[in-house]
Formats: C-alpha cells, sequence, structure tokens
C-alpha cells in the first residue's frame, strides 16, 4: 500500500499541557474551516464517550455532505495523540482507504513553549489513485493542516485565554 504523507508544525507559547488540552478534544469544527476545495468539519456526530480514551470512534461531517469514521489510537495527555480515518464518503473514497493522524507536543524554554508537530498519512486505494493521492496529501492537504495549526496557534496564544490560564493557576 502506498503512502502519502504531510507533516507541519509550529511552536506555542503556551505550555504542554495547556497546547494538548485545547487541540486534543476540542470540536474539530474551531479548526478544520474548510481550505480551497477541501470541505470544513460542520460536526461530529455518534461519538462513543469522551475524546480521551483510545478505542473512541465518531462520525466527522463535513461542508460538502460527506463523511469520515474517525478513531482515536493513542491517548498520552501532555504528550501525544494519534487516530485514524477511513470510511470516506465523498470523493476521497475513491483515492484512499484511509489515513492516520498524529499529533506531538514537545516542551521547550523550561516548559512555557510547545513545540507542535502534527502527521497526517493517506494510503492510495490504488496505483491509479497514487498521483491525485500525493498532490493532495502535498499541496492541499498540507495547506488545510497549515491553516488549522495557525487557528490553533491563534486561539491558544490569545490574550483572553492566557489570562484565563493564568487565574486557574494562581
Amino acid at each position: 500500500m502506498t503512502t502519502f504523507s504531510a507533516t507541519v508544525q509550529t511552536r506555542i507559547k503556551a505550555p504542554p499541557a495547556l497546547a494538548f488540552q485545547h487541540i486534543a478534544p476540542m470540536d474539530p469544527r474551531a479548526l478544520f474551516t474548510g481550505y480551497g476545495p477541501l470541505p470544513a468539519v460542520t460536526g461530529t456526530h455518534d461519538q462513543t464517550g469522551a475524546w480521551d480514551t483510545p478505542g473512541q470512534t465518531r462520525t466527522v461531517a463535513l461542508s460538502d455532505g460527506s463523511s469520515a469514521q474517525e478513531g482515536l489510537r493513542h491517548y498520552h495527555p501532555a504528550q501525544y495523540f494519534s487516530y485514524t480515518v477511513g470510511s470516506f464518503t465523498g470523493a476521497l473514497r475513491w483515492l484512499a482507504t484511509g489515513a492516520d493522524g498524529a499529533w506531538w507536543f514537545d516542551p521547550h524554554s523550561g516548559g512555557t513553549q510547545t513545540t507542535v508537530h502534527w502527521r497526517h498519512a493517506f494510503h492510495a486505494r490504488s496505483k491509479w489513485a497514487a498521483p491525485v493521492l500525493w498532490l493532495l496529501a502535498s499541496v492541499l492537504w498540507r495547506g488545510y493542516m497549515r491553516k488549522a495549526l495557525r487557528l490553533a496557534k491563534m486561539q491558544i496564544e490569545s490574550p483572553a485565554r492566557a489570562s484565563a490560564g493564568s487565574a486557574l493557576s494562581a
């Protein structure tokens, strides 16, 4: 099976626990707002439990009317989580059999900052789909990921969030 991946990263001015706490369990509508022809997330349903235990699953609904199944594989607070995506109902069903994603949260500056790494790998359905999937992963999906990570960084570093975080630690 041919796999095409994209990886993005950013440095966030927040400790790993705060960055993880914001990104891992969040409503995906807040980050995945679409990118070019790639649809936005409009919601989730059929979630089997809190998004903090491996084995949980949910259906992710997209703005083009399609959906995908997502499953949480690993969950290590303030460090790492990974997931699988499959059962695509939109155009992606012709290109990929599934995908795997993983997020890492590495501390920096004495734990006051975090480097967030996100890798997403698509598994090609066939050798005929591979060139199109390569283009999707390396250009469009990478742009989608960069946009989502910029939104997460902005949300985490916003003054309102920072003052709420300092009030919690006081």
